[in-house]
């Protein structure tokens, strides 16, 4: 599925990879944010058909 990001305006296919090579977060904190909150990136992103 591929998701279009509200900040940048492109298109990607993985939003953590995305948020670690576009807006340059750490492995680390993508992780950490992911585990305390499976959806914290949701309203980031707008799916795409």
């Amino acid at each position: 599925m591929k998701y279009m990001c509200r900040t940048c305006k492109t298109e990607c296919d993985d939003i953590p990879e995305h948020m670690m090579k576009v807006h340059n977060f750490s492995k680390t904190i993508v992780d950490a944010q992911l585990k305390a909150n499976a959806n914290c990136y949701k309203n980031s992103f707008t799916p795409l058909e």
